[in-house]
């Protein structure tokens, strides 16, 4: 016979078995089958005697049967009933003084709040989880650690989600758990997403991606791809979206799978592909009406009607589907989704000439006007415009009214953040909007309206993009919470969009307050600088002696706003296809005749670059020379032929002559020549004065042969300070923009395409991004980066060029001399030593380039002076 007292252990290990069976029918989401083996199991314990019950094992089962119990409880009756479950189970850890129960019974408490909506809830429970979290086994610190900065991320807390995110990464690397890294890891990239800083999450979200774990990716590349797209990098986000796609269709698509198409839609229009966009909005569209997601359908085939007015094409078939979308949108309570496409409407019948009917469907639009969508905004001013142009009365002065208004808000909007808003207003609408206004100035024929419109549209875009958060805290709390209230809006009912654009443009307005209230300080604000007035780059022209070319497209022609001393003039300059064409061919034996060696293809490649060199400046300076030429003679000047009036020259590019080495051209070779990124940024730039006595410090970069050697010329030329390749650092270039007056830098260099601000110098230690510069606190004045294609820029819709150049210009430095393609390294060296030679006696920055360039190979002639002249005091 067996002893009674053999059994009562044998009773609490079945208990334990059946709770280890319940606890994996749990997992398997058979919430009956797990309360059944439950409830055999709390009937064993309850049939021990008093003492067998007591006993520790028999305590730790009991309580942890109950912790089991509430789960079930909840699942099938909710937290109402669960709750008094969880409460005996947390009595019963504390009776044993087992902080590792009670602890996760708080976590298990945590998530029921959480599942029922109680985030601050759930995330007091968390934290006083904490003082059991060490007791517990190595995986359930991981998932108390993750879940909490999961929910401090979800409740806005997200300094205390960075932290607890990064722990639980460190955790689960000792636990041995790829998956929950992972996750961690991810998510916290996601929230320096939230706070701003767009490179630091991007390179936790890149860590994740490396990991060599089995966990689906498909919505974590898709977060990945918002953060890039705000980063500007579309190439990359196209192709994390791709990835995403091809996974999420894997493992059998769904709504995941139309939310990547979505986004890839609206990536593909940013990217300039309208046609590629509208048929991807429409895969999504279909895939979201088979699932029966009615919202989703009419979002996707919002952004269908978006790539389709942007390609300007079918105005007929746009305008009766937004019209019919909007009405669907109306009938289902979508306010916002209704007015957008009615603005669509609008804007497809004045394509077809349809005024009347333009305007009726723009009056159903106008209250867009206070939506939180700054491409909206755009978008409305646009077709108000457009309408005002079209109005017999009096068009140029209402239209212009509408279009200032438009690029104040962009100009306002882009001092505050960067963002994929922001990207989307460039890329879809300041261009349409620019060339209507552009259009307006060419038509009028006075140089004085047309470069203040063209001024307008350059100074919107004159400011490098934010990736990191403003150093002012209260700014960067309330675009952290914009940013969030957009994230909730990508996928919110109908019924919560209302209340959640109501945020935003609450958000948006306190964000303006603030700004408005640091400019009451004395500190800088949103508020755009004013282009330069006429009558003063007129005398800035004089007092400099130089003639101003700022070049503007309009139609098929290329225009200039030519100011020399004697006045102004707009002057048709030549067909905008054959100057691209021309362009074109010149960048492509530019790049050839940099190659280190050609062979038998040299004296090829070099004639050719000569004739479109030829080509270029015959196009772009010929019309300008006749017309000086003219103009002196009618004044009548002795001073000589036109081009000896063109002795300096100011050039403002257009977007399509972004990059051209005008030093190359050969009417300019020996003359100076300044590439200025707006005519009122030269203005400015030129009322300083010479730098007296300035402080100089030259770098060197790694792996460069001639860099140590360029360096030490430059520093003994100036009697300045050097730092050698193996002591250059990105400490080290920080505090020279801080401290000295001329930095020069001779190192390889990167320029990034879609984003300027990840452009690099090779440093060593490593790579330099120009995010990492300072954006504040800059003295250095003169700049000279002696390295590979730094000088380069993007041109971005709103035509604005970017570049390293370009963002050491929008950070205060008054003159950069870069180069807009390669040069070799020993060349590079010999004109760099030339040209401070001649900089330091007194000659000015564009003067000296030309002359220490003008007996060299014509490809030194790459190296080019950007934003205004530089001098130093003799």
């Amino acid at each position: 016979m067996t002893d009674a007292t053999d059994t009562q252990p044998r009773a609490v290990a079945e208990a334990e078995s059946l709770r280890r069976q319940a606890v994996s029918a749990i997992e398997d989401y058979q919430p009956d089958l797990a309360a059944s083996l439950l409830d055999q199991a709390w009937e064993l314990l309850e049939d021990l005697p008093r003492a067998c019950a007591a006993l520790p094992e028999a305590c730790e089962t009991r309580a942890r049967i109950r912790l089991a119990q509430s789960w079930t409880t909840f699942e099938r009756e909710g937290q109402v009933a669960a709750a008094p479950v969880l409460a005996d189970a947390l009595d019963l850890a504390r009776a044993q003084d087992r902080l590792d129960l009670v602890a996760l019974c708080l976590m298990q408490g945590a998530t029921m709040s959480g599942r029922s909506g109680d985030l601050p809830g759930a995330l007091t429970l968390m934290r006083q989880a904490e003082a059991g979290l060490t007791l517990l086994p190595l995986p359930d610190q991981v998932r108390l650690v993750l879940n909490r900065g999961l929910i401090a991320a979800q409740v806005g807390q997200l300094d205390d989600a960075r932290d607890d995110l990064g722990r639980a990464a460190d955790l689960a690397a000792r636990a041995g758990a790829p998956p929950m890294e992972f996750m961690a890891r991810h998510n916290r990239g996601y929230v320096e997403y939230l706070r701003g800083d767009l490179p630091a999450a991007l390179s936790l979200m890149e860590s994740a991606d490396a990991m060599d774990v089995a966990v689906s990716r498909s919505v974590s590349l898709l977060d990945q791809a918002r953060v890039l797209l705000e980063a500007g990098l579309l190439d990359e986000a196209a192709h994390s979206l791709r990835r995403a796609r091809d996974l999420a269709s894997a493992e059998g698509g769904g709504q995941d799978l139309g939310e990547i198409e979505l986004d890839l839609a609206r990536t593909l229009l940013l990217l300039g592909d309208p046609h590629g966009s509208a048929e991807l909005a429409g895969q999504a569209r279909r895939r979201f009406h088979d699932r029966a997601a009615a919202p989703w359908r009419r979002q996707a085939q919002l952004v269908e009607l978006e790539a389709g007015s942007a390609a300007r094409d079918h105005p007929e078939r746009t305008a009766r589907i937004a019209a019919a979308l909007a009405e669907a949108a109306s009938r289902h309570g979508e306010v916002h989704v209704c007015r957008r496409a009615r603005l669509i409407e609008a804007d497809a019948r004045l394509d077809l000439g349809e005024i009347e009917p333009a305007r009726a469907a723009y009056t159903l639009a106008r209250p867009l006007l206070t939506s939180a969508s700054l491409p909206t905004r755009l978008h409305l001013r646009l077709v108000a415009a457009r309408l005002a142009t079209a109005d017999p009365g009096s068009p140029t002065r209402r239209a212009t009214r509408h279009l200032t208004e438009a690029a104040d808000d962009l100009a306002r909007t882009q001092r505050r953040v960067s963002s994929l808003d922001v990207r989307t207003a460039l890329a879809v609408h300041s261009n349409r909007l620019a060339l209507l206004d552009l259009g307006i100035g060419v038509e009028q024929g006075s140089p004085a309206s047309l470069l203040a419109r063209t001024e307008r549209w350059r100074a919107v875009s004159d400011r490098v993009p934010l990736v990191r958060p403003p150093r002012d805290s209260r700014a960067a709390d309330l675009l952290t919470q914009l940013r969030r209230t957009r994230e909730d809006l990508r996928g919110a009912p109908a019924e919560a969009q209302v209340d959640l654009r109501s945020a935003a443009t609450d958000l948006e307005r306190r964000i303006r307050a603030l700004d408005w209230a640091r400019s009451d300080s004395g500190t800088p604000d949103w508020r755009p600088a004013r282009p330069v007035s006429y009558p003063a780059a007129l005398a800035a022209v004089r007092a400099a002696d130089a003639t101003l070319v700022s070049y503007v497209p309009h139609g098929p022609d290329l225009y200039a706003v030519c100011l020399t001393p004697r006045g102004g003039r707009v002057l048709r300059v030549a067909r905008s296809a054959e100057v691209s064409g021309a362009t074109r061919r010149l960048r492509a034996d530019v790049e050839a005749v940099s190659l280190p060696s050609l062979g038998p293809m040299q004296s090829a490649v070099e004639a050719s670059l000569a004739t479109q060199l030829a080509a270029l400046d015959r196009l772009l300076i010929g019309p300008i020379a006749a017309n000086s030429a003219r103009s002196g003679s009618r004044s009548g000047s002795r001073s000589g032929s036109g081009s000896d009036l063109l002795n300096r020259l100011i050039i403002v590019p257009s977007r399509a002559l972004s990059g051209i080495p005008w030093g190359m051209l050969p009417s300019r070779r020996g003359r100076p020549t300044t590439v200025a990124r707006t005519a009122s940024a030269w203005v400015g730039a030129q009322a300083l004065g010479p730098m007296r006595s300035p402080r100089v410090l030259a770098i060197a970069g790694p792996d460069l042969q001639h860099a140590d050697s360029e360096a030490a010329a430059v520093a003994e030329i100036w009697g300045g300070a050097l730092v050698p390749s193996a002591e250059a650092r990105l400490g080290a270039v920080v505090d020279a923009l801080a401290d000295r007056d001329v930095v020069h830098i001779a190192a390889h260099g990167r320029h990034r395409h879609q984003s300027p601000l990840f452009s690099t110098l090779r440093l060593a230690d490593g790579p330099a991004f120009a995010y990492e510069l300072p954006d504040a606190g800059v003295t250095a004045s003169h700049i000279v980066l002696s390295a590979c294609e730094v000088g380069r820029g993007t041109v971005r819709d709103g035509d604005e060029t970017l570049g390293l150049a370009a963002v050491l210009l929008s950070m205060g430095v008054r003159t950069v001399v870069a180069a807009v393609s390669r040069i070799p390294d020993e060349l590079a060296a010999g004109a760099m030593t030339a040209y401070h030679r001649l900089l330091v006696t007194g000659i000015d920055s564009a003067t000296a380039l030309a002359q220490a360039t003008a007996d060299l190979p014509t490809v030194a002639r790459a190296f080019t002076c950007f934003g205004a002249d530089w001098r130093a005091a003799t």
